[in-house]
């Protein structure tokens, strides 16, 4: 009886140890990965490639179906959608804002303190605002602030654990280490896009431009893809300033820098060349692709309404475009030429068109 007794005791040993073992080479494997988090935070100064890798890590380590980071709008101080694990669902979160103290992130925010939330439907806290939008059902969710020097810059989400009903303790442990990595991300990356990028349009930099320029057609060398360069220019510009003022000037540079931004894919580099002047790379783009580009920015700015002193103002922009493949400029600095020949042809013939270079134009 004593000797059954005690194997039985050993079978139980042997599980308890088993399951230990398991869950330290969990707990090995999430301390590994949070590693690998710290490596590319450190190497990398794209925030939307940072956020992308934390969220997708994030999903991974939590064993979570959904992650994402709210931003707060510092003027309009509201809580946004800027980065989610399924990208598509950004689209549609776009319109949704959390005043402080709404819903569990707004909620965080006001707080300044993480929360584990087992059942977001029993939780008066809860907004059904995402869900509305996604068809989806929250469940359960982890929320962290994102705080830097002493500020909450955010509020980081996991959401509907997969393996169990809900986070524990220890999940909470780990996704408060991914948030603080999330904001020295974020506020690395916004220290990086200061110094690279116009006050006033948001756009890159002159600088910064040329050097992208070089390396983007050195890719397109090497790998034998194509490259377009668009320059524009906004059409008596400096009459405009005299008429209305510098003020109103500056308002239409904010307001075509926005229209470029809102039209540009993530790949692609828009900045402001000088004055009044844009340029805008187009990596892996062809001549027709980039002409269908450049259009569309010189049409939305046509129709583009500004209100000034009771009057309705309108302006128009010519631009210029070059490619790789069709001109096969030699170097970096014949590309940009070429595009600038371009918006020359284009201001000639009239202004508020967009050419293509040729070698006879």
């Amino acid at each position: 009886m004593y000797k059954k007794i005690n194997n039985k005791n050993k079978q139980n040993g042997y599980e308890k140890l088993k399951i230990e073992l398991l869950n330290q080479k969990n707990v090995n494997s999430k301390l590994i990965s949070l590693i690998s988090i710290s490596s590319i935070i450190i190497s990398s100064l794209d925030i939307k490639q940072v956020l992308k890798s934390i969220l997708e890590q994030t999903k991974i380590l939590m064993t979570c179906k959904q992650s994402s980071v709210l931003l707060v709008d510092e003027k309009k101080q509201q809580l946004y959608f800027e980065y989610l694990a399924i990208e598509e669902e950004k689209e549609e979160l776009k319109d949704i804002r959390l005043n402080k103290g709404e819903g569990i992130a707004g909620f965080v925010w006001e707080k300044r303190q993480s929360i584990l939330v087992e059942d977001a439907c029993k939780d008066r806290r809860f907004s059904n605002k995402a869900d509305q939008k996604l068809s989806t059902k929250t469940k359960s969710l982890i929320a962290s602030p994102l705080i830097v020097n002493g500020d909450v810059i955010g509020v980081m989400e996991a959401i509907n654990k997969i393996d169990t009903s809900s986070f524990n303790d220890f999940d909470l442990q780990i996704f408060e280490t991914l948030a603080n990595h999330a904001a020295s991300a974020i506020y690395n990356a916004k220290l990086y896009e200061m110094a690279i990028t116009d006050g006033m349009t948001k756009l890159f930099i002159h600088r910064y431009f040329q050097n992208r320029l070089e390396e983007e057609f050195k890719r397109a060398e090497r790998y034998k893809r194509d490259l377009s360069l668009i320059m524009i220019d906004l059409d008596h510009f400096k009459n405009f300033n005299d008429k209305y003022g510098h003020l109103l000037g500056d308002e239409v540079l904010i307001q075509t820098a926005e229209i470029i931004r809102n039209n540009c894919r993530a790949s692609d580099i828009p900045s402001r060349y000088g004055g009044e002047e844009f340029a805008i790379i187009l990596p892996e783009t062809d001549m027709e692709d980039a002409i269908t580009f450049a259009e569309r920015i010189r049409e939305k700015v046509e129709k583009l309404e500004i209100i000034y002193q009771d009057k309705i103002i309108h302006y128009t922009l010519s631009a210029g475009v070059s490619s790789y493949k069709n001109n096969k400029p030699e170097d970096a600095i014949n590309l940009l030429g070429m595009a600038d020949i371009a918006l020359y042809v284009s201001k000639e013939k009239g202004r508020n068109r967009v050419t293509f270079f040729k070698k006879n134009v």
